[in-house]
């Protein structure tokens, strides 16, 4: 394949090898090359910042352009993700719901775009969790365990509701939100939108590092999920303890993670809270 492009860089020798590429001519900073690989090439302009435009169909288009056209046609030819689930329980034992992620590996080039684009990753595994869950006709909740970056994300945020809207389960769905150097007024306005079309919202990872309790009176939760380093330490669920009955007074319930055997199991069921984790359910393709 032959490409016409506009470079912005020198491409060294050592550029070409590495991506099997052939210079044909250069005049300025236009440049023909010879692809030996679509995909190598593809790789070539996500890993090194050397090309400008790419000339496609007659007209110069932006790299970025070039590169989402060709994901968005492997995206198609790729069609849904494996997806996977863990049950959440109740304090009674009954499933109310569960965590639903996509199973990698993603596309090798697909996996490149979704850790430059957090957001694209997460539509592509939600799109691909609602066909799944339509199919199968499940009934209870689903816990969306998205980037943590996405919830600062507007567009994002539009694009999860009105997915969730046609599908007819914005009643189900749970935004499962971490703490993670974001900014907050960002994240409580697309998260109060998202309330206001129905859906429920977790704060995930609660104790951690990257999730404190100015983020439960901000966002105002529907779920806080203990962090499984809580449960796995008995100084550290004694220290939390007083504070889980707070929680529930306001109506927040509280999920512990990381239940992973029957000590576990009995501190959670004491507190009244529900379940997830390994001694109760261990994740399996749904």
């Amino acid at each position: 394949m032959n490409l016409v492009v506009v470079t912005k860089g020198r491409i060294t020798d050592a550029h070409l090898e590495k991506y099997g590429l052939k210079i044909l001519f250069q005049k300025g900073n236009k440049c023909a090359i010879q692809a030996q690989d679509l995909k190598l090439f593809i790789e070539f302009l996500l890993k090194e910042d050397l090309i400008d435009e790419i000339l496609h169909k007659d007209k110069y288009v932006p790299k970025e352009e070039f590169i989402q056209r060709y994901i968005d046609n492997l995206m198609e030819l790729q069609g849904e993700m494996d997806v996977k689930y863990q049950k959440v329980f109740s304090p009674e034992g009954e499933v109310i719901g569960a965590e639903f992620f996509c199973a990698f590996p993603l596309h090798p080039f697909l996996l490149v775009k979704a850790l430059k684009e957090t957001c694209f990753a997460d539509l592509k595994c939600l799109r691909s969790i609602v066909s799944k869950v339509r199919k199968k006709g499940w009934d209870k909740l689903i816990f969306f365990n998205m980037f943590p970056r996405s919830s600062e994300k507007s567009d994002f945020v539009m694009s999860v509701v009105a997915t969730i809207s046609a599908s007819g389960l914005s009643d189900k769905l749970v935004l499962e939100v971490l703490e993670y150097k974001l900014e907050e007024d960002k994240v409580k306005k697309n998260i109060s939108f998202a309330r206001r079309q129905g859906l429920k919202v977790a704060v995930d990872d609660w104790g951690s590092e990257n999730a404190g309790i100015f983020r439960v009176v901000n966002l105002q939760p529907d779920f806080v999920k203990i962090d499984k380093s809580i449960t796995w330490s008995a100084e550290a669920r004694e220290i939390i303890e007083p504070i889980v009955p707070k929680f529930q007074e306001r109506g927040i319930k509280v999920i512990v993670e990381g239940i992973e055997n029957e000590e576990h199991y009995n501190w959670a069921k004491n507190l009244g809270a529900y379940m997830q984790g390994f001694y109760l359910h261990k994740p399996e393709f749904f």
